[in-house]
Order: C-alpha cells, then sequence, then structure tokens
C-alpha cells in the first residue's frame, strides 16, 4: 500500500544533549546508520518528510536535502524519530497497514504510542506543536486500534550506546551490496567468520590486521583503510573514507562514522562524521558528535572505582544515567588537547577548546576556552571553516545561524 513517513522529533529531544544543540533527534547514530537512514533503507519505495525545532529542520533541510519540504499528503504514518527501527518492527508496520488500511492505528512500546497510522482525509489537521506528541490529538485517531510493538529508543545518549552492537546486527542486513571477505584479502591479514565481514568497493587491509566477526558483524564502507596490525571486533560499522591507524584496537559494538581518523583503544563508542581519535588513549562508552577531534593521549574513564551508576549533568539538571558505563558525551567542533583526561559521564558542548593538566570538570559547557574562559564566536567559527575546508567541505548559512543560536543563548 501507499503511505508517506512522517519522522517527529519528540517533546524530550533535549534529552539528546548535547548533540540535539546542532542536530535533529533523527540524525542520532545508532548502528551503522543514523536513525532515519534506516527509514530509507527500510521503506525505499515511501515518501520520507520531517517536522521538528523550526532552526534545527532548516539546518538539516540545507545539509542534507536538495529543497524544502511540503507537508505531507494521503496516507501517512508520523513516527517518534528517536525509535530504533528494525527489521521486526517493519514486519508488524507493514502487516498491520496493509490489513483495512482505511482504519486509523496507533502503535505503543509499553501503553506509549511511538506511531500514529492517518488514513488520507479531506478534513485538513494542523498539529498542536511541531512534535511528535502534537498529533495526539488528530481526530480520526479517537476511534483507532492500537498494537502494542517491542520497540528500542534513543531517549538519552548512552541509550545509542547501549543498543548499538544490536543495531549494527540489524543494520548489516542492509549492506546486501556489500562483499563477505570469503578468504583473506591478502597475505597477513586474519579474518575470524569471513562471512561476518562485509567490505565496501576499494577497501584495503594491510597486513598484520586481525578482523574478528565472531560475535557480530564488521562492516567496512567504501574506501575505508585499516592499517597494519590494527585489531578490529565486530558487531562494528566503520563509515566510508575512515582511516583506522596503525595497531589500534576498536572492540566490540563500537561505530565511526564517514570520513574519521581513529586510532589507539576504543570500545563501545559512537564517532559522527569527521570526528578524529587519531592516537593512543582509551575511549568507552563515549558518544562523539560531528568535527570532534581528541588530542594525543586522551583518555576517558568510563567506570567509576566504586562500580556504583553514574550521574550526569544534563541542561543543568543531574541525570542518573542507571548505567556503571559511560564515558564521554562530546558536542560537535570540540576539541581537546594532548593528554587531556575526562572524568566518568563526562558531557561536552559545541564548540569547547579543551585543555590542562588536571581531570576536566564533569560538566563543560559550549564555547568554552580551557575550563573556565569564553571562546569568541568569530574565533571559534574561523577554526570550524579552516577544519571544515580541509575535508572540503562547507558550512551552510542555516547552520551557521545555529551555531549563533547557541552562542547567544550562553551570552
Amino acid at each position: 500500500m501507499s503511505f508517506s513517513i512522517l519522522l517527529a522529533e519528540p517533546e524530550s529531544v533535549q534529552n539528546l544533549y548535547p548533540f540535539s544543540l546542532l542536530h535533529c533527534a533523527w540524525e542520532v547514530r545508532c548502528g551503522a546508520l543514523k536513525l532515519y537512514e534506516k527509514f530509507e533503507k527500510r521503506f525505499p519505495e515511501n515518501l520520507l518528510y520531517f517536522i521538528g525545532r523550526g532552526a534545527h529542520l532548516q539546518s538539516f533541510i540545507s545539509r542534507t536535502l536538495p529543497e524544502t519540504q511540503e507537508y505531507p499528503t494521503g496516507n501517512l504514518l508520523v513516527v517518534n524519530a528517536t525509535l530504533i527501527l528494525t527489521s521486526g518492527i517493519v514486519r508488524i508496520l507493514e502487516s498491520k497497514l496493509q490489513s483495512k488500511p482505511d482504519i486509523p492505528k496507533i502503535f505503543t512500546a509499553n501503553d506509549i504510542p511511538f506511531a500514529y497510522y492517518i488514513p488520507s482525509s479531506e478534513v485538513p489537521f494542523q498539529p498542536r506543536s511541531c512534535f511528535f506528541e502534537g498529533f495526539e490529538h488528530h481526530p480520526q485517531l479517537i476511534s483507532a486500534k492500537s498494537y502494542e510493538v517491542e520497540a528500542n529508543f534513543v531517549a538519552y545518549l548512552w541509550d545509542a550506546i547501549e543498543y548499538n552492537g544490536m543495531a549494527i546486527r540489524e543494520d548489516a542486513q542492509l549492506f546486501s551490496d556489500y562483499e563477505p571477505l570469503q578468504s583473506s584479502p591478502q597475505a597477513g591479514v586474519y579474518v575470524e567468520n569471513p562471512d561476518g565481514v562485509l567490505a565496501a568497493e576499494n577497501s584495503s587491509i594491510s597486513p598484520g590486521v586481525v578482523l574478528d566477526a565472531t560475535d557480530g558483524p564488521i562492516i567496512l564502507g567504501k574506501n575505508v583503510r585499516i592499517m597494519a596490525q590494527a585489531t578490529i571486533v565486530g558487531p562494528c560499522a566503520i563509515g566510508d573514507n575512515s582511516i583506522i591507524k596503525i595497531g589500534a584496537k576498536i572492540y566490540q559494538n563500537s561505530t565511526i562514522g564517514p570520513s574519521c581518523k581513529v586510532g589507539g583503544e576504543v570500545e563501545n563508542s559512537i564517532l559522527h562524521a569527521y570526528s578524529n581519535k587519531q592516537h593512543d588513549g582509551f575511549l568507552g562508552h563515549s558518544y562523539l558528535g560531528e568535527w570532534v577531534n581528541l588530542g594525543a593521549d586522551t583518555n576517558t574513564s568510563d567506570l567509576k572505582n566504586t562500580y556504583g551508576d553514574i550521574s550526569i549533568q544534563l541542561n543543568g539538571n543531574k541525570v542518573d544515567t542507571g548505567r556503571m558505563f559511560l564515558g564521554l558525551l562530546c558536542g560537535d567542533h570540540t576539541k581537546s588537547g594532548i593528554n587531556t583526561m575526562f572524568t566518568t559521564g563526562t558531557v561536552t558542548g559545541i564548540f569547547a577548546n579543551i585543555f590542562g593538566a588536571e581531570y576536566q570538570p564533569a560538566a563543560i559547557g559550549s564555547f568554552t576556552w580551557g575550563t573556565t574562559a569564553r571562546y569568541e564566536q568569530e574565533k571559534a567559527f574561523d577554526v570550524a571553516r579552516i577544519v571544515m575546508q580541509r575535508r572540503n567541505c562547507t558550512p551552510t548559512d542555516e547552520e551557521i545561524e545555529l551555531w549563533k543560536t547557541v552562542y547567544r543563548s550562553i551570552s
């Protein structure tokens, strides 16, 4: 049947801080793909639309889509943008939507709605807000049939870390055009479970590399380069044009986005595009935004000496994560100097330039210079432009305006 999909940010999108400062909820990376990319891959014949915070939506459109979208018409499936879409959920949605397509439906997880199916109607509906919750008052949903579904969501960034291994296994199904490594690609490369290693065209693997897909797939994107003596344990996903440096140790449940450079030791962490951790040092149970650079021998602590649950500072509030393991949550364009030490559960904003010999504070604001000084706006933006130009990228006007909005909010 024919229907459009509308991904809608939830009202709680600010809980995805610091990523939510410059990004929409559907841009969260969990597994080999961002949340919205899972919909593109699993519903290739359906038109995909987006609704959320205005300035963030415009920035996303300017960076990603060819033109501004109009509001969708016809049969519509409205989905909470923090949903981690899986093959099982797709089967349920398709089955229920094909059955009596003229009947409105509500899909819930733990009795909380995460998707509304609204059949085409001549009655126009204006949601009360730009968020997912604004659709709950649609008049057609009064008579909707409800279905309970087992589903996971990224309500906080540490949820993406927790579900990353599961999501990589699910996403591996969507890379059917990648070739399994039936045998070692060249002499000196050791591959455990070669059927579980999916490599795109022009991926390069040097002698001495160990690829262990015993416990989950390893996905290597286009033009990925794995340098000598690196060890990668699946489930793991490495995006297009990324480089894994000599002797790197990449443990299970890690995702490295496109155009990253990674060395040292990484465990159960997620890096967005154009972020670098090139040198020795440990990055564990961490989430890095775009254009982050960690200096040589930067280390994160992801476990308290007391083995207790980790609390963090989130939007000025103390939040108990309920996690024993949590390292660094890092906003876009933030950089650390050499030998930087991040304590357990550190959260940094965007455009922070972090350095100093002692452990860093657990909460570091946006546009911070050192630990307390202000990073001047134009200086910070000029550095960002230089860094992006080195990768043949240019920030859009809408992107820059969002940078300025965050800067004004802390002035």
